[in-house]
């Protein structure tokens, strides 16, 4: 492994100004948007399927019924790739919030309130990475298995977007694991629906006195998918 120089910085005090930063958080989040399509088909299982809507919430639903992201290659330069933000959440409420003022569809945000999260350790063990924000001329500069992370920055002619934040996965898909993964949802009504809707059904076993024989008492619902509603941020779906 390459030696790297860095600051001094000890434990303590990196942990405390992580604390303190308002502009930094522990997780990223992908948020989706409407399909161009108006169903969207979910594979259930083998030889089997369902449909959806193919607005944002249907596709976060699919989403979560495959338990998977699936890569695009459209800005990446031909690498399919997933992206995140690492925005915090109650910052990104500021973006969603523009489409309440927005007078034309051009004038909305490209993603809607409904997404998940995962930590940056989790993805970063996974493969994903920072993108790089450097000039257009600079992308012939790089290692081809480093193009999806280029961004084009140049504030002189007005492209600039680093305000995503972003992180990227060079993957054609990328399996979600329930336990590292957060569902975020704009409404506390659609975070309670959708995690009672995915919930599983388990008997609640029971024993009569300390070796009697076990009977089932009733049962419970455990959930496969943990949510966040963002009106707990003070955001205001439109």
């Amino acid at each position: 492994m390459e030696d790297h120089k860095t600051p001094e910085l000890s434990d303590q005090l990196s942990k405390r100004i992580r604390l303190v930063r308002r502009d930094m958080g522990s997780m990223l989040f992908h948020f989706t948007r409407a399909s161009t399509e108006k169903f969207l088909k979910i594979s259930t299982g083998e030889n089997s399927s369902m449909h959806t809507t193919g607005s944002a919430s249907g596709v976060l639903n699919k989403i979560l019924h495959e338990s998977k992201l699936i890569g695009t290659s459209s800005w990446t330069y031909g690498f399919p790739s997933i992206s995140f933000t690492e925005a915090p959440i109650q910052e990104f409420n500021s973006i969603f919030s523009l489409a309440e003022i927005a007078a034309t569809e051009d004038e909305r945000p490209r993603y809607e309130p409904y997404g998940i999260a995962v930590s940056k350790e989790w993805l970063f063990k996974q493969g994903g990475r920072p993108v790089i924000y450097g000039h257009p001329s600079e992308l012939s500069e790089m290692k081809e298995s480093q193009k999806y992370r280029f961004v084009p920055y140049d504030p002189t002619n007005g492209t600039d977007f680093t305000w995503e934040r972003e992180w990227r996965i060079n993957t054609e898909s990328l399996q979600l694991d329930p336990e590292h993964t957060l569902v975020v949802l704009p409404t506390s009504e659609e975070a309670f629906e959708l995690v009672y809707g995915f919930s599983n059904e388990v008997p609640d076993w029971d024993v009569e006195g300390s070796r009697g024989p076990a009977y089932i008492a009733g049962s419970y619902n455990e959930p496969k998918w943990l949510a966040v509603s963002l009106d707990l941020f003070g955001f205001k779906y439109y």
